[in-house]
């Protein structure tokens, strides 16, 4: 992310109005914010450029896939040292029913995300990725019983 100045009451409005509907004509969003469209454009450009959007996703839910289960996945290491780190992540990305992974503070290293098609697949895929691997010292599973739906937008007003 490059260093962009600070965001105004323009910005903030287009990053709360893109996080819940990227697909909004620019058009309509300089309407909302109180812009014109090309200046509207100039700077959802720029948070692009810069690194404040990150990047633009379609959100599909597991389950229409085939993947019904969810579970969080809390991780203890041996030893937790960078290389250690750096080498967890590196397994978790390449698993695709690993969603998301988190090197956390307290009790545990870390959060792991992940989905999985049947108790079967879980049970494989935690045997190669935890129970299988020297580093890892323990694992708790938390199965996901029921979720809010969807990735949270980040708030934008807020403690500003």
């Amino acid at each position: 992310m490059t260093k962009i100045e600070p965001l105004d009451s323009f910005d903030r409005k287009l990053l709360e109005l893109l996080q819940r509907d990227v697909q909004q004509p620019v058009a309509a969003l300089a309407e909302k914010v109180g812009l014109s469209a090309p200046a509207c454009y100039r700077r959802i450009r720029r948070l692009r450029e810069t690194g404040v959007i990150e990047r633009e996703i379609a959100v599909v839910h597991p389950k229409t896939l085939g993947w019904p289960l969810s579970m969080i996945v809390l991780v203890t290491l041996e030893r937790e040292t960078a290389d250690t780190v750096s080498e967890m992540f590196e397994i978790f990305r390449r698993e695709p029913e690993v969603m998301e992974a988190w090197n956390v503070t307290g009790d545990h290293d870390f959060a792991v995300r992940i989905i999985a098609r049947d108790m079967e697949s879980y049970d494989d895929l935690v045997r190669r990725l935890f129970s299988a691997d020297e580093r890892v010292r323990t694992f708790e599973t938390l199965v996901v019983i029921r979720e809010t739906g969807g990735m949270s937008p980040v708030p934008v007003g807020v403690g500003r």
